[in-house]
């Protein structure tokens, strides 16, 4: 490899764990492996100003902090010589690498989510179940909502697994939505907790009634405008005509 390449690394099951960090004195920054099934993944790109040779790449497990812990010799880079022209190129290089992607990539049959960045693809106007696998004993004190929802949702569950069920809107545009968390004792604002790719709604009676209940709705209220509109203009009409036999009478008198 040379200054400034980007190399892809690839973990399978037992060979890394998933949040763990890979890090080498020559690479820019650690890499994170992420989950993309059936693989952990993650990008890193060589320093610019690495000199040739090779160089050590150590695993970190995903709760190693501080010095007092022990990386593992993971695999080793080498990097080959480069003149200072290839040098300058690099550094502009690097200057306009785009971000590494966050989204994670699970196995299908693995319930959802799984981590912050599991995202996964659900129609419009479905109807999606929610797993939490790490809030034991959180019964109820967990409150779910996304802009992709039609109400919010609590996470219920006796046991280690919490979970709820919500449906998402027919009405929601094809993209990325967050699901934000909120703590019964929390005091700040909803956290990001999830995400959620919508894609467009399927033909059938799900969305149609859903799209059905909701134009009923803005018809009862148009109606009620209109009738208390109406009521308005008996009140006023009457209300002239009472004007208008009082004056008469005072033309008139008896």
């Amino acid at each position: 490899m040379h200054p400034g390449d980007t190399l892809t690394v690839n973990a399978k099951t037992g060979e890394a764990s998933y949040a763990e960090t890979i890090t080498s004195s020559a690479f820019i920054r650690a890499g994170k492996l992420r989950m993309m099934d059936p693989l952990l993944t993650t990008t890193v790109t060589v320093a610019c100003d690495t000199r040739p040779g090779t160089y050590p790449v150590l695993l970190h497990g995903a709760g190693d902090v501080g010095p007092e812990e022990h990386p593992f010799r993971w695999a080793r880079v080498r990097v080959e010589a480069t003149d200072e022209a290839a040098r300058r190129v690099c550094r502009n290089k690097v200057q306009k690498l785009p971000p590494p992607s966050l989204e994670e990539r699970w196995a299908p049959d693995s319930t959802w989510p799984q981590s912050e960045w599991d995202v996964r693809t659900f129609r419009a106007g479905s109807r999606i179940t929610i797993t939490d696998n790490y809030d034991e004993g959180s019964d109820g004190d967990i409150t779910l909502t996304s802009r992709a929802f039609t109400d919010r949702s609590v996470l219920r569950g006796a046991r280690a697994v919490l979970t709820a069920t919500t449906t998402l809107r027919c009405d929601s545009a094809p993209g990325l939505y967050v699901v934000y968390r909120h703590d019964a004792d929390q005091a700040g604002p909803d956290k990001p907790w999830a995400r959620l790719r919508i894609a467009s709604a399927a033909p059938g009676k799900a969305c149609a009634a859903q799209q059905a209940a909701k134009h009923s709705a803005g018809t009862s209220r148009t109606s009620t405008v209109a009738w208390a509109a109406g009521g308005v203009l008996l009140a006023a009409a009457a209300g002239a005509a009472l004007l208008l036999r009082a004056k008469s009478r005072r033309t008139h008198p008896a």
